[in-house]
């Protein structure tokens, strides 16, 4: 006897897919691998699933919304990315819900499937490092649209990318220091891969997966290594400061080098986060900007130009971040592949009076 009672979720379990890839098959809308299609039908055809005919009425054609995942809307990277993607969705005429990762990858996973069960034509992430990435392959194989926000990672090359060229963003930073005299620059830097790895990297292009496959901190690193090559200035790994991803951790880490004698002249911190974190600990010292020492901080907060002197700093377009992603998004939800892959858009040096010219030792 066929049981009444049985429901898409049920479909979805036997077949081990998401309900929302079921439901796409099941109401022949969407899109879903061929894979995924045969074991939707044949679970359906084993459990006696009969479609409400309603509902699928209902839940026929596309939702004109977009789900945008990202680690924290309070950073104001991501506040401001949302804010670019969600002007632009508006005026495409799609609405954007939003949901908070915390960097964990089992609120990632939760998130995205909710956002498949709302049936979202696409989604735009700023992806977990994870490996292997399952949430996001699985949802790609059923079908959904998915754009990368910011960094990418190994079993995502396939995807597309829209993010600030994070090599040439540091390279500028470093190559403005080098041109106001500065020799012994040091960084601060989230953990990354050894020196050595990263070294053989700065030949590579913006957008080779070599390069796109790192964090964005370690292709910083890759920048300013490049920016000290094009100079003829080697390399001295005892200027390559490690701080974690906290203001706190980056000041304790700014302050113990200050502490050293390097014969630092310079500092730039590769994110916001750091970068207030180091000015901090640069002031906790009484170190004078720029007479002491000059600092190139990260994107432009409201801090930055109420302090004196001023900071400078490498500001991403980070509106037009999230513009890009939502053209990106609209375009593969729409059939068409994205071309070029990879959107890498430039920074921009904000000059101001935190970095001068070297002082004679």
């Amino acid at each position: 006897m066929v049981r009444e009672t049985v429901t898409i979720i049920d479909v979805a379990q036997k077949a081990g897919v998401s309900k929302s890839a079921a439901a796409r098959v099941l109401a022949r809308n969407g899109s879903a691998s061929a894979a995924t299609r045969e074991k939707v039908l044949h679970a359906a055809s084993e459990l006696g699933y009969r479609p409400n005919q309603l509902a699928r009425a209902m839940k026929s054609g596309a939702t004109n919304t977009i789900g945008i995942v990202v680690p924290d809307v309070i950073i104001p990277f991501f506040s401001a990315v949302l804010r670019g993607l969600t002007d632009n969705a508006r005026a495409a005429g799609f609405e954007v819900l939003v949901s908070n990762t915390d960097n964990d990858a089992d609120i990632e996973a939760r998130s995205l499937e909710l956002l498949a069960e709302q049936r979202v034509d696409g989604i735009a992430i700023a992806p977990v490092f994870q490996d292997p990435p399952t949430a996001i392959l699985r949802l790609v194989d059923e079908g959904m649209p998915v754009v990368l926000l910011d960094r990418r990672m190994p079993g995502l090359e396939h995807l597309p990318l829209v993010s600030v060229d994070h090599v040439g963003a540091a390279e500028q930073a470093t190559r403005a220091l080098i041109g106001l005299g500065h020799e012994r620059i040091a960084l601060l830097a989230e953990a990354a891969p050894a020196l050595p790895t990263l070294q053989r990297l700065t030949a590579s292009a913006p957008d080779d997966p070599a390069l796109t496959l790192l964090r964005p901190s370690a292709q910083r690193i890759v920048g300013y290594l490049r920016a000290l090559e094009h100079a003829g200035l080697g390399v001295d790994e005892g200027l390559i400061v490690r701080s974690g991803y906290t203001t706190a951790s980056a000041q304790e880490s700014v302050e113990a080098f200050l502490d050293l004698e390097t014969g630092a002249t310079a500092l730039h911190a590769t994110n916001a986060v750091l970068s207030s974190g180091a000015y901090r600990g640069i002031r906790s010292r009484g170190l004078r900007l720029p007479d002491d020492l000059s600092f190139i901080g990260f994107d432009d907060q409201e801090w930055t130009t109420m302090v004196q002197p001023a900071v400078t700093v490498v500001e991403q377009p980070r509106q037009r971040l999230g513009a890009t992603a939502l053209t990106v998004l609209t375009s593969v939800i729409r059939g068409r592949p994205a071309d070029p892959l990879d959107h890498l858009l430039d920074a921009e040096m904000l000059m101001r009076g935190s970095a001068g010219a070297a002082q004679a030792r």
